[in-house]
């Protein structure tokens, strides 16, 4: 009896994480998660003038942009682990995740040489698109 309670408890716990995982994705669920891509980018784009105009240190750049990779990369990851029961809530979904690897890469030119001012440029660029586009697809929603 004591050996079967001890198994029920070890799997109870190592089950827990993954309770509430995926599950369908309602608009509103998915806008939130596209406006968290928008701010992102946007911070990442204040980021990246920054490093264009040479006005940041290149550790602080790195980690900063670092952080922001890290909130895409979760994003993307919830955005991947949910079902979209919807046609049109599943391509929202899909452009989304395309969105968090745009806004990831970008991210990660900073990340990668924080000292590049020509790259801070093309960064910033790209952040600034991807953010307005990820701002009309939430509008689209």
């Amino acid at each position: 009896m004591r050996h079967r309670l001890g198994t029920f408890v070890v799997l109870a716990v190592s089950a827990a994480p993954f309770v509430g995982c995926g599950g369908a994705i309602t608009p509103d669920e998915l806008s939130r998660s596209i406006g968290t891509l928008e701010s992102t980018a946007a911070e990442g784009a204040l980021l990246a003038k920054d490093v264009a105009r040479d006005r940041t240190k290149a550790t602080f750049a790195r980690v900063h942009a670092r952080d922001l990779s890290d909130v895409v990369d979760h994003e993307a990851e919830k955005l991947n682990d949910a079902q979209a029961d919807r046609s049109d809530v599943a391509a929202a979904k899909s452009d989304a995740i395309d969105l968090a690897d745009r806004i990831g890469t970008a991210l990660g030119q900073i990340q990668t040489a924080p000292g590049d001012e020509r790259g801070g440029r093309t960064a910033e660029q790209a952040l600034n698109r991807l953010s307005e586009d990820a701002g009309k697809l939430a509008d689209g929603l």
